[in-house]
């Protein structure tokens, strides 16, 4: 877990340095009093919690909260308010969506009992992110197709358009033909999902269904697929090295 302190009064900023490793010893702490490294270090370090004091030396933590809620990765993330100003409250609520306060002066205990909170709202997040199927999106033409990850068995590639085969049940696989998008354009959209890889100038496999590999004849087999996908000795040293033996 990485936590964002920006305070700009050094006592406050050591107290809350300290509730933080003892709450959560193996978070990584991040400190600095500035907005402006605030947002450098938030777009160096993927953040998962930030206590921000209102009330900074270069401007608000108010606007520095808005801008790290412009942000995609940053649109639900747990902020902590650290503030003298409880009139403040209200309008951080309704426009920042943050999640805690802490009026100043606080203690030990009451910065202790906030973190415990965020820290179990952030394992939950954390949780349901496991459980969200990931989604592949594509548009053609007027429609937006949605595609569960999981269901992707493999892509085939011919010509000006891709075929996908779709789990649907337990045995059923079906062909979804997509066109406008070459094997380059799916690649890039799959980039962040380890699971797809390129096998063959045509194909795209989901490397969760293999279920043999034939070396000598440089085919595989996929659960759920009857005919045999073509492995590339472009491709051979790549598929191999990841394991799918």
């Amino acid at each position: 877990m990485n936590i964002l302190i920006v305070e700009d009064d050094v006592f406050i900023e050591k107290l809350l340095v300290a509730c933080v490793r003892e709450t959560a010893p193996s978070a990584q702490v991040y400190t600095t009093g500035k907005s402006s490294e605030a947002l450098e270090l938030a777009n160096n370090h993927p953040m998962d919690m930030f206590i921000l004091d209102i009330q900074l030396e270069d401007y608000k933590g108010t606007q520095l909260a808005q801008q790290l809620r412009s942000v995609d990765r940053y649109a639900y993330t747990p902020i902590i308010f650290a503030t003298a100003l409880a009139n403040e409250e209200l309008t951080a609520y309704r426009e920042i969506k943050c999640y805690s306060f802490l009026i100043k002066p606080f203690t030990k205990n009451e910065v202790i009992r906030v973190l415990q909170d965020t820290i179990r709202y952030c394992q939950h997040l954390a949780l349901e992110e496991q459980h969200k199927p990931k989604i592949l999106r594509i548009e053609q033409k007027s429609f937006i197709f949605e595609y569960d990850l999981e269901h992707i068995v493999y892509i085939e590639s011919y010509g000006k358009h891709l075929e996908l085969h779709v789990k649907t049940d337990g045995t059923t696989v079906r062909i979804d033909r997509l066109s406008g998008l070459s094997m380059k354009k799916m690649l890039e959209m799959l980039s962040d999902h380890a699971e797809f890889l390129q096998c063959h100038k045509s194909y795209i496999i989901n490397t969760a269904y293999i279920s043999r590999i034939d070396k000598s004849a440089s085919l595989l087999e996929l659960s759920g697929v009857s005919e045999s996908i073509p492995i590339g000795n472009k491709f051979r040293d790549a598929l191999l090295n990841r394991g799918c033996e």
